[in-house]
């Protein structure tokens, strides 16, 4: 006769008991993130003992968190706990810090946090639990360098055109691909993509994307010639499952302005104009890899001294507030219309820190890619040719 299997009356069992058998590092915090207990695994994974961390707070040189970009989260507006307090949600999905272990070091964990309620409902406190993430760590970093390496660009050096590109991954590699190459001396190309997804998966595609980019190079002063091939090709790789990548190519004059632009189910760039005033152009076609065989249409336009062309990715517009209101596109030219970027403002930098400041997220939920293409007010036509510049580095992780 076989033994009663006795019950388990989680009653009688308490909070701290429960969560010091976790295999992840927990610890829970007061709504000023005053720490109020720290799990045995916990102190395994970051060397600090409980007595040395209880009744302190987080970045009380502790923790101290940073992104992967370096950027301190310690604060309130970009820590995860924190912002996780004051608006009462769930981190929908983990994210990617960097704690200080006890001897100095940086270690990559996997952060999930969570407010804590009463019995009445009221937030009284939050949650964060973390795991190491050394081991995969290690094989994103590999991956980053091969990806770095295989689509560095360098942006051309023209005073008759002034070029900024600011990348930020939402992971540590990324599913954005964009290529500024000069034609001849007074011809561009520009393209920025979004492969469908991010991380590893989509990051390997964008690999792809710099191949076909080489291999179909002869074909780019025909815009719709070009799209057309690289969906071709592209379609190969996809088959019949969805899309490959959304995509925006122009073709610009240095001299005269005038530009040739070509989309693949890619948001239309904005032309902000010297005078004020903020246009999408270009005509929308078919996404790259959606149809074995797709029609592009080649619309042109103007770039006036002064104005500024503003190509970005999703990223830029499917970001949400805290009333979960989605910025959007026309969200965006907005924002351009109101900072009259591109007249008074022409930092990307300064465009990023805003679409930040818009979104309820510690960080920008998807990869971003902004791209500006400006014309001096003062160009001049005898300017030097132009010759390359290394474009701005990817951030480094941790």
């Amino acid at each position: 006769m076989t033994s009663p299997i006795p019950e388990l009356n989680l009653d009688r069992i308490g909070v701290r008991e429960i969560l010091d058998t976790l295999p992840d590092g927990t610890y829970v915090t007061d709504v000023d993130r005053h720490i109020l207990f720290w799990s045995r695994s916990a102190t395994r994974l970051t060397g600090w003992p409980a007595d040395e961390v209880v009744g302190r707070t987080c970045s009380d040189n502790l923790l101290v968190h940073i992104d992967k970009d370096g950027h301190r989260l310690c604060g309130e507006e970009h820590c995860p706990l924190h912002r996780s307090i004051v608006t009462g949600t769930v981190s929908p999905e983990p994210l990617l810090v960097f704690a200080q272990h006890k001897q100095g070091h940086r270690i990559p964990v996997e952060v999930s946090v969570a407010p804590i309620r009463d019995r009445g409902g009221q937030i009284v406190g939050g949650i964060e639990v973390f795991r190491d993430l050394t081991t995969v760590m290690e094989d994103l970093r590999r991956a980053r360098l091969i990806q770095n390496h295989t689509l560095e660009s360098e942006l051309p050096k023209d005073d008759r055109i002034r070029f900024e590109v600011r990348y930020s991954p939402e992971e540590i590699v990324g599913g954005d691909f964009y290529r500024v190459e000069a034609l001849d001396p007074d011809h561009y190309a520009v393209m920025v993509a979004d492969v469908m997804g991010h991380g590893v998966a989509s990051a390997l595609y964008t690999m792809q994307l710099r191949s076909l980019w080489e291999d179909c190079r002869p074909q780019l002063r025909a815009p719709t010639a070009f799209m057309g091939e690289l969906n071709r090709r592209l379609r190969v790789l996809v088959g019949p499952d969805g899309y490959f990548a959304t995509a925006v190519l122009v073709t610009l004059d240095a001299t005269s302005g005038r530009m040739s632009c070509v989309r693949a189910g890619h948001p239309a760039p904005f032309l902000c104009r010297a005078g004020g005033g903020t246009e999408a152009w270009g005509a929308k076609g078919p996404a790259l890899g959606l149809f074995e065989e797709s029609a592009y249409a080649e619309t042109h336009e103007q770039l006036d001294p002064g104005d500024t062309l503003l190509f970005f990715t999703d990223g830029a517009v499917e970001i949400a507030n805290a009333q979960d209101e989605e910025l959007g596109e026309a969200g965006l030219r907005a924002l351009l219309e109101k900072t009259r970027f591109g007249a008074e403002v022409n930092s990307l930098e300064a465009l990023e820190r805003r679409l930040l400041a818009y979104s309820n997220s510690i960080r920008l939920p998807d990869d971003l890619t902004l791209l500006s293409v400006h014309r001096p007010a003062a160009s001049s036509a005898g300017s030097p040719a132009p010759g390359p510049v290394t474009s701005p580095s990817r951030p480094a992780a941790g």
